[in-house]
Order: structure tokens, then sequence, then C-alpha cells
């Protein structure tokens, strides 16, 4: 009897292991990294010192001394600091992982002016917000591009029950509960996180994309441009991983104690007052509940899910290939489709198929965020509502998942003749979000090094005498959740003065006035990029409160004190910007990119010093 014990330990072992393991593997085929690389890819692992996370720290561990797959795992642990102890007990789960031979690092949580912060209504999903946005500042610091969380087949469990609780919708999505993988979230607006840190050319863009050579348009050769810069979409950022989804608890307490781990015990877990969550726990450990709620029928609801979402993607894809792109304004976020008849045909056939496929469609174009918990389906009515339109002939318009779809004359010429031309575009701010997008620049200081090192007083003169020779660049911001914008400026003084805000029409007067001899080709490039109202959806930098440089367009405005025979960046406050659009990651983009037309900055072909 022992004996059969101890063997069923070694194979759930075994099985842990072999799936950390595929796990990586997996990861490195589809990153396309070099397997048996000398170099050892840094990993990070979220451990809080309990049994699932310790024992995931231990799996990596494990796996990083295999020849062909070279990691090294650094573990992150939070201190909330919304309890006495917190701090000595993140230091002893440090020591904790010090013995298991990982390095690790503590993230210390701020609660500026909130003196419980465990009392307030909404501590658990501040919590989460800060935990998350801590642990992917650390990883971009460190370099680190996977995360690796120990959430298990129990979590998965409480998670689906918690859905079922909160939300009455019948809705299958948020049935599927937590992903194996993800993008990290709450962090939409931190570069590096959810999109890349680096800014590739347009051009690069275009190459990893497609094979195929795409038609690009510059309608303009504007004399004050940007030192020939295009917008790119970005790229994906950093990847979450979850390999004990699979896994119960059980399993992986058994592991510590077999390969005597060491753990701790947070007793607030355990207190079914303080969270939906431990409530949950504390009724499937101590009490029988009906079949229905019990973990193998949760399972099985979720592998249902999971089914009928698939299901749905596929269906939804396959519309998808009947609409044909004409033009993408990267400009301004302005994108002309051409729908068929057998596109209507199967919407209407299939109104949950099409919902999905209008959202996928409004996706390119929308300044929703990211960060939502829940994917987000265009309602059957609005769908109802979008196919009626289709259906008559005269022009009409309407406004969904933030996107103002505006249905146009067909142009015989291009189209068949039952089709339909529509242009998508973000439709006109409202107050609050005009509120919103008025942002203010933060110097981008090289304060630590890429290892979360503080640098020495040394390497700190020579960051300045550099920032003083060749300009200092502000981060990232995230404008409209649809456009990355920074800029480089001689000092953090000059900063100071610029803002990034929303093009409003009581600006206009003031700009065509500064524009002097381009005024009209910037009209021109106007009516073309952005028609109408659509104009005062775009992003402007702004000089002590004056519209200066029209970032996605590549247009610099002059002011009435560098009016002169060599106007230029070199005496303007900004010397540079760089633009980048929100991800493009949609099939339906990929596999047409070679026949749509991209409407872009204009380009002078000069080169840039943004990465000197």
């Amino acid at each position: 009897m022992a004996h059969a014990a101890a063997k069923q330990l070694c194979l759930a072992e075994r099985n842990l292991a072999g799936a950390v393991r595929g796990f990586l593997k997996g990861i490195w085929n589809k990153q396309a990294l070099q397997i048996g690389s000398k170099k050892r890819v840094p990993i990070g692992v979220c451990v809080s010192g309990g049994p699932d996370s310790m024992a995931l720290a231990y799996l990596l561990k494990r796996v990083s001394k295999a020849d062909e797959i070279r990691t090294k795992p650094v573990a992150f642990i939070v201190n909330h600091n919304a309890r006495q102890g917190s701090g000595e007990e993140a230091k002893h789960v440090s020591s904790l992982l010090q013995k298991l031979g990982i390095k690790s690092e503590i993230l210390e949580m701020e609660w500026p002016g909130i003196g419980d912060p465990s009392a307030l209504p909404d501590f658990e999903m501040q919590a989460r917000r800060a935990r998350y946005r801590l642990i992917a500042n650390a990883a971009i610091q460190r370099q680190i591009r996977h995360l690796f969380l120990g959430h298990h087949q129990d979590d998965q469990i409480e998670t689906i029950l918690m859905r079922l609780i909160r939300n009455s919708s019948d809705s299958f999505l948020g049935h599927q509960g937590i992903a194996e993988h993800s993008t990290i979230p709450c962090c939409e607006d931190i570069r590096g996180a959810q999109t890349a840190k680096e800014n590739i050319s347009f051009e690069a863009w275009l190459r990893d994309a497609s094979a195929h050579r795409a038609a690009i348009k510059m309608p303009f050769e504007a004399p004050n441009v940007n030192k020939g810069k295009m917008i790119a979409p970005s790229t994906a950022g950093m990847q979450i991983h979850r390999p004990l989804l699979t896994f119960p608890k059980s399993e992986l307490v058994q592991l510590c104690d077999t390969d005597s781990i060491p753990y701790v015990l947070d007793k607030t877990n355990f207190d079914p007052t303080l969270t939906l969550r431990n409530s949950i726990r504390h009724l499937r450990s101590n009490y029988t509940i009906p079949r229905a709620l019990q973990g193998s029928s949760v399972l099985e609801l979720q592998r249902v899910a999971q089914h009928s979402a698939k299901s749905l993607a596929a269906r939804g894809e396959s519309i998808l290939k009947m609409v044909r792109v004409r033009s993408l304004d990267l400009r301004s976020g302005r994108m002309t489709i051409c729908l068929t008849p057998p596109f209507r045909d199967t919407c209407e056939n299939d109104l949950e198929a099409g919902a999905y496929a209008l959202a996928r469609l409004t996706s390119v174009v929308s300044p929703q965020s990211k960060d939502d918990d829940q994917p987000t389906l265009v309602s059957q009515q609005k769908l109802m509502d979008f196919l009626e339109i289709e259906k008559r002939g005269a022009k009409e318009q309407m406004t969904m998942q933030q996107v103002l779809c505006q249905k146009v004359e067909s142009d015989p010429s291009l189209w068949t003749e039952r089709s339909t031309v529509w242009t998508f575009s973000r439709p006109p701010m409202r107050k609050r979000e005009l509120e919103l997008t008025s942002m203010v620049f933060v110097p981008w200081l090289e304060s630590t090094g890429a290892a979360g090192k503080t640098l020495t007083k040394t390497e700190k003169k020579y960051l300045a005498e550099k920032f003083k020779r060749k300009g200092l660049w502000s981060k990232w911001l995230l404008w409209d959740h649809r456009y990355w914008i920074r800029v480089r400026t001689q000092n953090a003084e000059r900063l100071s003065t610029i803002r990034l805000r929303t093009y409003t029409e009581s600006d206009s007067t003031e700009v065509y006035k500064n524009l002097e001899s381009g005024k009209h080709d910037f009209q021109a490039m106007l009516a073309e990029a952005a028609p109408g109202k659509a104009r005062y959806t775009l992003p402007v930098l702004t000089v002590d409160g004056n519209v200066s440089v029209f970032p996605t367009f590549n247009v610099m405005l002059q002011r009435p004190d560098q009016r002169g025979p060599k106007p230029g960046l070199d005496c303007h406050p900004i010397q540079e910007w760089e633009v980048c659009y929100k991800i493009l990651d949609q099939s339906f983009i990929k596999s047409q990119i070679g026949t749509i037309e991209w409407r872009n900055s204009p380009h002078i072909g000069c080169q840039s010093n943004a990465n000197e």
C-alpha cells in the first residue's frame, strides 16, 4: 500500500514537471526563441509563498537546469502593506526562495493617504490592479517578457463560480474561466506590458505581418515633417502563463511535502468573511454543495464554454473573410471596408457569429480599453440595426463599440453592384473624453539599470551629459487607447511646457495662420484622413497652450518667434516625437495586408537618431 502511494506521488510529480516543461517548450517554439542558446533567458514567476506558487517556482528552477531550455527564473514577491507584519513575511518568503536557488525581488505596494487599505470597499480590485502594475514594471526593468503564475484547478473552479454569482448573464464567454495564456491585465497604459517596449518601423511591421508587398500611399510631401517617421502599429508585449490549471491544489501540496519545498499559509485566505472567493472556498471545503456546483460539474461547464467559444470564433472569422478592407489610415485611425451580400446573409443566419465579426471589425479603430476582463460582443440588436441599414440604399450612420459607422456610396469601378462601402472612425468626443485625453508628459529617466540595480553617481552623471547633448525623451503616453506618443526635448523644464490633447474647432484659426504656405496641403490631408468633425478626434502637441505639432501627420507649425529663413526642428521646443498605433492582430487585417491601401504620414527619407 505504501509503495503504491509513493508510486502515485512520483507519477504526480512527473506530470507536474512535464506540464511546466511542455509549457516552456511551447513558448520557445511559438516565440521562435532558440532552444539550446548559451545565454539563459530570464522568466518571471509570481510568488506569494503558498504551496502553489512555491511549487511552480521549484519546477521552473528544475526545468531551467535542462540543457535545451536555458531559462533563469526570477521571483516577484508583492508586499501589499495592508496589514502589520506583511513586510517581514515577504522577507521570509524571499529567504525560502533563496534556499531553492531562486533570486527574488520584493515589490512594495503603496497606499498614500490611506490608513487601513484592507477596509476599502474595493480593496481586492485595487490591490489586484496595483499588484499587476508593480510586477509589469519590475519585469520590464529586467527585460522579462514571460511571467508564470501558480493558478491551479481549484482557483479555476472558484473563478467560474464567482462569475456565475456576479453575472446573471447566460453568456458562455465568462464561463471559460482563467486562460492558460494571456496578456497581463490592468497594464494597458504601461509601455512594454501589453505592447512591446521597442518601436519598430512601419516597413518592418509590414514585413513581419505579411510576405506580400503592401500598397503604401504617401499623398503629400510636406516640408515640416518629423525626420521621415511613419506610424507603425505596436507589437505584442509581455505574456502570462499558467501551467498548473489542470492540477488540483492537493497535488501541489503533496509535491511540496514530498520534495521538502518550504511554503507558508496565509490565514486571511481562510477567512470566509473577507472575500467572495474565500466564502466559496469555505463552502466547498466544509459543506456538501449541490452537484451542479461541485468541481466536476463546473469543469464540465468550462469545457463546454471553451468549445462554444472556439466554435463562435471560427464562425466569426469565416464571416470576416467576406470583408474587404479598402484602406486603413493610420494618421486618424479611419478604416474603409466593403461588405458583400454573402456577409449580410451569413450574419442574418448566424447572429451570434455576426456580432463577433462586427466586434472584431470595430476593434481596429475603437478607443475601448483593452483592460476589460471579459471580451465584448456587439449586441444582437445593434447587429440587426446595422444589417437593416445595409439593406437600404441611402447614406446612413450609427455608433457601436465607440465607433462611428458611416455607410457611403459604392464605387462601381471597385466593387460589385450589390456591395456597400462603409467607413469606421472614432466618433466625436464628449466633454469627459476631452478631459481624459488632455495629458502631461513626464521625463523618461534611466535611473535604474536593466536588472533593477540603482545606478552609481558616475553613471547618472554620464546620463545627464547624454541628455544635455541629445535631449531628453519623455515616457510613452497611451492617448485615447489608440496611439502611443512620446516626445524629445532639451530638458525637463522644456518638457513641462508640452502637453498632449485633442484638436478642437477653436484651434483651427490659429493653426492655419501658423501653417503659412503649407495650409492648403494640410487642409487636403485633413479632408482625406479626417473629414468633417473626425478631425476633432486627432491628437496634437501644444507648447505653452498653443497647438504646435500634429504628431500623427508629422506636421509642425511655425510659431511667430520661429519664422525666418530656416525654420525646423532644431529651434523648436519639441525636437522629436514618435507615434505608434495600437496593436493590429486581427486575422482579417493580416490576411489582406498586401491589398490594403495604407495611408500614413509623409516621408522625406531622413534617418532618425531616436535610439542613439
